[in-house]
């Protein structure tokens, strides 16, 4: 780990040496607590904005990604989630993993159209 000036230390996850799209992913303990607030309420609509909020202002690895994805019950709006989350996510490189929520092939091509275009 290394520190500039007076920020968090870089994270470095083991194993894994691919791109990264931010510094530092939130903590297990501090995901969970995330995670209950996304479960807890009761409408997809409600969850949605809670969990953009979460994603929004922290850093989050593939399978954390992947489990707020399956919070929801619809596949619009895990893809919906995952778009939206893949700019938020430490490891992009593992991000392939985030097909395995979908039931549709055409929502695994959604995402990897999405993120190809985000990437240009």
């Amino acid at each position: 780990t290394t520190t500039t000036n007076n920020t968090k230390p870089a994270y470095v996850m083991p194993g894994y040496n691919g791109a990264i799209g931010c510094p530092y992913p939130m903590s297990q303990n501090e995901f969970a607590n995330a995670k209950k607030s996304v479960t807890a309420k009761p409408f997809e609509e409600n969850k949605m904005t809670i969990a953009k909020q979460i994603v929004s202002a922290n850093c989050l690895v593939v399978s954390q990604v992947k489990e707020l994805c399956q919070c929801f019950s619809f596949e619009d709006s895990k893809l919906d989630f995952a778009k939206y989350a893949y700019a938020y996510t430490y490891d992009i490189g593992n991000y392939y993993q985030i097909n395995d929520i979908f039931s549709f092939s055409s929502s695994v091509d959604e995402l990897n159209d999405y993120i190809s275009a985000y990437r240009k």
